[in-house]
């Protein structure tokens, strides 16, 4: 690679996303949930105490495509 690639990346506001895109919308075959260190499945109040309830909703969900930022 003769080029360093940028280390930052500087957008017009115009340019700045508005929404993130969940993969796991369209994927045909969804992941494996997220699990605890036991094996558990993990439930949104496993996951409350590292994120708010919002990113708790985004975490567990594989049918809204689009996210508001």
């Amino acid at each position: 690679m003769t080029e360093n690639a940028p280390h930052r990346l500087y957008l017009r506001e115009d340019q700045i996303p508005a929404q993130w895109y969940n993969l796991r919308a369209d994927m045909p075959e969804k992941p494996e949930p997220i699990r605890l260190p036991n094996g558990a499945v993990a439930r949104p109040e496993d996951l409350a105490p590292v994120f708010c309830d919002e990113l708790v909703a985004q975490e567990l969900d594989d049918d809204t495509a689009y996210f508001d930022i």
